[in-house]
């Protein structure tokens, strides 16, 4: 095993432990997770829990920098909006240096001529405290922005990036035999887009963190807003701010830096992440009703009830994923099989101490729940498939969508899978396809 000053300085720190204890083991799995928990200990994982506080100091000092790189090149605003978005991030809540943020950014929309988003950033410094005493300068600033719209004819109307709907399915799509990929019911003609899907999950990498939403992965033209209780994540709308909070927020909130942490390391490294937001959604339901979210994934027939995920509202995709992503017996003689279960089971008490017994606002509500001892299993067994599950291919993001992923490869597939702004994933068909016929694409090199 690595001691925690090597594992330290690992560029992946988390798949280097668990790599390191299936070696010291021979590659022979745990008996249980019950025994890989027992002997975990806090100290064999190098980073202490902590978070980044919001500092207005340090808030004040991201914006000179945003200001400098402006001024050094006001053609390539880039650097410097995204030097304002960390300044907003940091600046406290309440606080001046949050409204002298927004007032920054909306200086450089302005001069981009992007005049609706100028004004929704005056609107938001005046919103957050910005210095009654410079309050003339927005006064004007809006002014001449105002009089720009009315010679323009622009309506001063800003529409947030409210997300749609994640998901258009063919009708006539459905599960195929034995439940393995997508066949259609009813032939279809070359061209017909059979699938559109954006991510039900998706984690944006650290750097782009002030530059893209972190709930739809969207730029939008760096008009974000601030996470109010974090310094890390930043959204493009508050209906993106909602429904983050809902899905996994609220649970990571506390824990972000921590979970960069964890993380760490090449892209490939962020499918686990999304693994773990998947899992919020298994705690969701728990704390919703422990009783009878137990009985559902403990009783195999009520389980298959959510085997077909066209049947399923997106609620349920989780429980689609526990009811398809058995724990299977593994063969003793291979070798290959052996050491992945045997990391898979280090990934998931490592992810389950540090993002859920180390959560102290959430373990307060787990810790005494009657089968809360279930949860560390179901997390083993989405990590086990976390490959299987996840993108990790595109630019920037990492993504679970759960009906492409469904899609199986063929060395003569009849349909073209891409991903498309705003990273949605279009399906077509390169070929007519009959009724019965599964719609395959190439598989991935």
């Amino acid at each position: 095993m690595l001691r925690p000053e090597v594992l330290e300085k690992l560029e992946c720190p988390s798949v280097g432990m668990a790599t390191s204890w299936t070696i010291g083991r021979k590659s022979v799995p745990f008996d249980n997770l019950e025994e890989a928990r027992s002997l975990f200990k806090r100290n064999n994982w190098p980073f202490a829990k902590g978070k980044i506080a919001k500092s207005n100091s340090k808030a004040v000092s991201l914006r000179e920098q945003a200001n400098a790189a402006y001024k050094k090149d006001p053609n390539d605003t880039t650097k410097a909006l995204q030097l304002y978005n960390q300044s907003i991030c940091m600046a406290e809540e309440g606080s001046a240096d949050l409204g002298l943020g927004y007032a920054n950014r909306s200086a450089v929309y302005f001069n981009r001529k992007q005049y609706r988003e100028c004004l929704h950033n005056i609107e938001l410094a005046r919103q957050h405290n910005y210095p009654a005493e410079m309050m003339s300068k927005l006064g004007d600033r809006e002014q001449r922005v105002r009089q720009q719209l009315l010679e323009k004819d622009i309506s001063d109307y800003v529409e947030e990036n409210i997300p749609t709907r994640h998901c258009s399915i063919k009708s006539c799509l459905e599960v195929g035999e034995g439940g393995q990929g997508i066949r259609t019911n009813r032939s279809l003609e070359e061209g017909e887009k059979v699938l559109l899907e954006k991510p039900f999950v998706l984690v944006v990498e650290a750097e782009l963190a002030y530059q893209r939403c972190d709930y739809c992965g969207s730029s939008n033209e760096y008009n974000l807003r601030p996470c109010k209780g974090c310094t890390a994540v930043m959204y493009c709308s508050e209906e993106c701010q909602d429904q983050s909070f809902q899905r996994y927020h609220q649970f990571e909130c506390e824990i972000v830096d921590d979970l960069q942490l964890l993380f760490r390391g090449p892209k490939a490294t962020r499918m686990f992440h999304v693994t773990l937001r998947l899992f919020w959604h298994v705690v969701l339901l728990f704390l919703e009703d422990p009783i009878e979210f137990l009985r559902r994934v403990e009783t195999p027939v009520e389980l298959e009830k959510y085997c077909d995920p066209f049947a399923l509202e997106p609620s349920d995709y989780v429980l689609h994923l526990l009811a398809t992503c058995r724990d299977s017996e593994h063969n003793t003689d291979d070798i290959q099989e052996r050491t992945g279960k045997c990391v898979s089971q280090v990934m998931a008490i490592l992810m389950y101490v540090i993002a859920v017994e180390e959560n102290e606002s959430l373990w307060s509500r787990l810790n005494e729940a009657d089968g809360s001892k279930k949860l560390p299993f179901l997390l083993f067994r989405l990590v086990q498939w976390t490959d299987r599950l996840m993108d990790h291919e595109i630019e920037g993001v990492t993504c679970f969508y759960p009906f492409t992923r469904l899609l199986r490869h063929s060395s003569t597939p009849n349909a073209k899978q891409s991903v498309e702004e705003p990273l949605q994933s279009v399906v077509v068909l390169t070929c007519p396809v009959v009724q019965g016929q599964e719609i395959t694409t190439i598989g991935k090199e």
